[in-house]
């Protein structure tokens, strides 16, 4: 059942890919191809029969024209399909590639760190569409109808190459048995190994600080071995099996000719069968012999079809959605309750509370109590196990993915800004932007007159997830992203977690002017200066929710768990200096 469930996917999703009346036209070539190439036993049987033994020129300039001609328009048909499939190929990347980066973007459970991404296997499948190998695979129905035209010929010649279709048949199942084990076995170690260099690339600074470049490269290259040592195993065998198909197939030509000779010298055939048995013999048994040097790539296609197809369906899969009016900024939250996979207590549970257009609610809470997971679940980055979560009335998964993205600014704990300048890290993907729609966020934020002293202005490199920024001027710009464009409802995780209290203050300023314009708030933080600006605290507690309401009903309650007091530690005295 998951068989036939796996390849109706497969069929939808290949069904969609545009240009597919294009492979009807390649086996169409294919089909001349492989007849026209006939031309050449034929002609041999001609002239090695007729020809020498008549003494007619005229025949023999005549059959070598019309060989010369049949084998012109075989190499015609054959670069006909070649850029046919090229061309396919590229289509067929053009209309995958897409819905695989939505999918990867949309479906949180296909951003696993380590593994190939999708895009990357659209790419292997286009290169292996473009390849000789997919052209061997449709030359290969033809093989049944060369075997028969060699029993024509003789019994013998059609003995000899079934015998050894069925012994190359045999390597290339063996062939594909190794590749998929290997395919197998490599999976996870790859995997290991990828997540690895990921955490060692992206911590490089971390890793030379603490003198762990050494030991790093000694990990990374020991899973790498991991990862290698049974795609080398396997190349290894399937090399060997490839060399034994060689010497199948150069021995089985032998064979053929020798055959051939004895029956010549047995006055059963003429010579010009023998050499025409002998160029067929070749022909027919070439394809299986790429074949099975082709079966890795052959199997790591098939592999990634099934991926492909898989985050593709995904896509078809989702349920078209309404575009709602814009949102007031009504945030609903009932009875939530998220629960991870694989563990046994839940993040959040029976989590409540109403946060209404133009109010600020700050959530606080000890380390572990589930606000940031609650931040995630209010933009829609997780979906509840239990429990609702409203904007304007509505359920986020009734909400259009990017009408949402529109209405809702987003800043995680850890501010992750976009390559390029300050301009496009504040306005992302956003299409028509106008600048002073930038530096009317950069403003609100407090940001604009620190963008103004960098270098190159709101042209200034960021670098990579904003490296070249310390970590102030990272938080001001993630806070002027999510106030860029018409934010509804806005979303900051530890806004001031690397703010001085200069920035603190602004941040309590920008928050109040966004206020104003009507937007509403959820705040996650640590730091008592934000609950000055709040109408409501939300304090959790192990994922339980304690309290909820306006700031002078909890703070008296909860003072110690909302406002923790930091005791300064006693200096011990300098010694006076006598005299």
């Amino acid at each position: 059942m998951r068989r036939t469930s796996q390849q109706a996917r497969e069929s939808v999703v290949f069904e969609t890919v545009p240009g597919r009346s294009t492979l009807v036209w390649v086996v169409v070539f294919s089909v001349s191809v492989n007849v026209l190439l006939l031309v050449l036993p034929f002609y041999a049987i001609e002239v090695f029969d007729r020809v020498i033994s008549s003494g007619s020129i005229e025949t023999l300039i005549g059959l070598t024209v019309l060989g010369v001609a049949a084998l012109i328009f075989s190499a015609f048909f054959d670069i006909l399909r070649f850029r046919l499939l090229s061309r396919f190929a590229v289509r067929f990347e053009q209309h995958i590639a897409p819905l695989v980066l939505e999918a990867a973007i949309a479906d949180p459970g296909r951003r696993r760190e380590g593994t190939t991404h999708e895009i990357v296997k659209v790419r292997e499948l286009r290169n292996f569409i473009s390849s000789g190998a997919l052209i061997t695979l449709v030359d290969a129905p033809f093989l049944p109808f060369f075997v028969l035209i060699l029993f024509f010929i003789h019994p013998y010649y059609g003995a000899i190459v079934l015998v050894g279709a069925v012994l190359l048949s045999v390597m290339g199942y063996a062939s594909s048995r190794i590749a998929r084990a290997e395919v197998t076995q490599a999976s996870g170690a790859a995997a290991r190994c990828q997540a690895l260099m990921d955490g060692v690339v992206r911590h490089a600074n971390f890793i030379r600080a603490m003198g762990w470049t050494g030991g790093a490269i000694r990990a990374v290259m020991r899973v790498n071995d991991e990862a290698l040592a049974p795609v080398v195993r396997a190349s290894e065998r399937v090399a060997a099996i490839a060399s034994a198909a060689r010497m199948v197939r150069s021995i089985l030509q032998i064979l053929a000719i020798g055959t051939g000779a004895w029956l010549v010298l047995q006055n059963q055939v003429l010579l010009g069968t023998l050499i025409a048995s002998s160029i067929m013999v070749s022909r027919t048994l070439q394809p299986m012999e790429t074949l099975i040097s082709a079966w890795r790539g052959m199997t790591a296609a098939q592999q990634a079809w099934k991926s492909v197809s898989e985050a593709a369906d995904w896509v078809f899969l989702q349920p078209r959605r309404t575009q709602l009016p814009p949102p007031n900024g009504l945030l609903e939250i009932s009875r939530l309750v998220y629960a991870a996979p694989q563990t046994r207590r839940p993040i959040l549970a029976g989590i409540g509370f109403r946060c209404r257009p133009g109010e600020i609610v700050v959530v606080v809470g000890p380390t572990g109590a589930g606000k940031s997971t609650l931040l995630r679940m209010a933009a829609a980055l997780e979906r509840p196990s239990a429990g609702e979560i409203r904007l304007d009335r509505a359920l986020l998964e009734n909400w259009h993915p990017d009408q949402l993205g529109r209405y809702i600014g987003y800043l995680p704990q850890d501010v992750e800004l976009l390559a390029g300048t300050v301009a496009e890290a504040i306005s992302g993907f956003e299409e028509n932007v106008r600048d002073e729609d930038i530096v009317a966020a950069a403003t609100l934020a407090g940001a604009h007159e620190m963008i103004l002293a960098m270098p190159g202005g709101y042209q200034t490199q960021v670098g990579r997830d904003g490296h070249r920024l310390s970590g102030g001027q990272r938080q001001r710009i993630g806070l002027a992203r999510a106030f860029f464009g018409n934010r509804r409802l806005i979303l900051l995780d530890e806004p001031n977690a690397n703010l001085d209290p200069e920035g603190e203050a602004a941040l309590c300023g920008a928050i109040l002017n966004a206020r104003a314009r009507g937007a509403s708030f959820l705040i996650v933080t640590h730091r008592p200066r934000l609950l000055t600006v709040a109408d409501h605290v939300l304090l959790l507690r192990d994922g339980v929710q304690v309290a909820f309401g306006a700031v002078s009903d909890v703070l008296p309650t909860h003072v110690a768990e909302v406002t923790p007091i930091r005791r300064p530690t006693r200096q011990p005295e300098r010694p006076r200096l006598s005299g």
